[in-house]
């Protein structure tokens, strides 16, 4: 939901920091807006906000590698003869060459079904239990040229290693995201937290406006929220139902007057989120977009219109009686 960019996030805190300085100068002590948050506050405020960027830079650029790799053991491709994909693809032919197409397990070899990541294991494991036992049914071990039973069960091992490194990133990045938004409170004043850094400036700025009225200490007060952009947000209805496998069905009443800057969809259900073009923004004309492999629990999270900067310039609520396009 944000409307400050992150890049220009320290440089505003750091602007407030420079303008209390100056402000304790002329106060001759230090300026305490609430019970035990003054100048010191805000500055560990700011560390605490570097920390926790660092460590979402630092788990992001963990995972195009670990994903790489993940790949790696999979394959990129079913012609990738590197990969797990591609000896598997050669199972099926080399069973029934050695033990007849008439034989049940000839007929029962796994099928690679409805191909994405989240179904490597299982299609992995798959194969690992039918050739264990087409293994038993033969005098020698089946091979696939030198790639054998074992090597696809290490391969097993390795990918699912690398499967749940990469979910644990996912979730730590999520989560350090979460807090770090927390932290600075760039929301709508009824989701921002007391204690965030945006609620500590907007506070300071009416104190100090009150305690300098027309001086330039008070003039000179930087912006917490971009000229460009307003604290107040667009709102429009949307509404959702789900649909088979695994997707969620959002239809939604472009918000008026029209936001002519909106490019992008958002939508949050707990961890997982997803964003598309929006398809315009006219008022009177439901939009629709379906966005798959998710399911709600409870009530939607979030939905909101985004800018071409990410930045939010409408923000949604559900009207369960927003009836379903046909």
């Amino acid at each position: 939901m944000a409307r400050i960019p992150e890049a220009l996030r320290l440089a505003i805190i750091d602007g407030h920091i420079t303008n209390w300085t100056e402000a304790e100068v002329l106060n001759g002590g230090p300026i305490v807006i609430v019970l035990g948050y003054g100048l010191p506050q805000l500055v560990l405020q700011r560390a605490a906000y570097q920390t926790l960027v660092a460590a979402i830079i630092q788990l992001e650029g963990d995972l195009p590698a670990l994903r790489a790799e993940r790949d790696g053991i999979w394959g990129i491709s079913p012609q990738d003869d590197d990969g797990v994909w591609f000896r598997l693809t050669q199972y099926k032919a080399l069973v029934r060459a050695r033990m007849g197409a008439k034989h049940p397990l000839s007929r029962t070899v796994p099928n690679f079904g409805d191909l994405n990541i989240s179904r490597y294991l299982t299609v992995v494991q798959q194969f690992i239990d039918h050739w264990e036992r087409v293994n038993a049914a033969l005098p020698a071990p089946l091979t696939l040229g030198s790639f054998t039973l074992a090597l696809l069960q290490t391969a097993a091992t390795s990918l699912d290693a690398k499967i749940k490194a990469i979910e644990s990133a996912e979730t730590s990045a999520a989560i350090k995201r979460a807090e770090l938004e927390q932290l600075f409170g760039d929301e709508i004043e009824e989701l921002r937290e007391e204690t965030s850094i945006v609620a500590r400036l907007v506070l300071y700025q009416a104190i100090l406006s009150a305690m300098f009225p027309n001086q330039p200490i008070s003039d000179t007060l930087p912006n917490i929220f971009p000229p460009q952009t307003s604290p107040s947000l667009a709102a429009f209805d949307f509404n959702w139902s789900t649909q088979p496998g695994g997707i969620v069905k959002v239809w939604y009443d472009p918000p008026t007057p029209v936001v002519t800057t909106a490019e992008q969809v958002f939508f949050k259900e707990g961890a997982f989120e997803s964003t598309t073009p929006v398809t315009g923004t006219t008022p009177g004309s439901i939009r629709v977009h379906n966005f798959s492999g998710v399911t709600i629990v409870g009530e939607l999270d979030e939905l909101e219109l985004h800018n071409a900067a990410g930045l939010t310039v409408a923000h949604g609520t559900r009207n369960a009686g927003l009836p379903e396009p046909v």
